[in-house]
């Protein structure tokens, strides 16, 4: 998986096509998110190993609570796109595409940084559900 570039969890499988041809036209790779990742860091999902104590690549934020927290027993993911190694140009090219689709907006979305690699995929759902609250008051 890594190797793709655009990462994403949808139950709707119109979406999906829709999705994985997008990104195909546009020159970038595709990959699913299964929902039994949800307790995986996002680096694990990406593909990249597991950076380590000490490493330049983890926030002290990373390294205190969002490595460990886990989704509770009945919780459902929802749809999320992960955006890994895409230009500015690029992401505005898909981001514009996605929009003509006339799709159903995908509200999380999130580009992965330094600091959210070695977040669990649960504790960074949440981060952007509480990012998007904010923004919306």
């Amino acid at each position: 998986m890594i190797n793709a570039n655009i990462y994403l969890y949808t139950n709707d499988i119109n979406k999906k096509n829709h999705i994985k041809h997008l990104t195909k036209s546009i020159g970038l790779e595709y990959a699913e998110i299964k929902a039994s990742s949800v307790n995986s860091k996002v680096s694990e999902i990406i593909g990249l190993p597991l950076p380590t104590p000490g490493s330049p690549l983890l926030s002290s934020v990373s390294l205190n609570r969002a490595e460990k927290i886990k989704a509770p027993a009945l919780w459902n993911m929802p749809e999320l796109i992960l955006f890994f190694g895409v230009s500015d140009a690029k992401l505005d090219e898909f981001l514009a595409e996605y929009k003509k689709t006339g799709l159903e907006k995908i509200n999380l979305k999130a580009i992965v940084t330094p600091t959210n690699l070695n977040w669990t995929l649960y504790y960074l759902i949440e981060h952007l559900k509480e990012e998007a609250k904010r923004f919306s008051q």
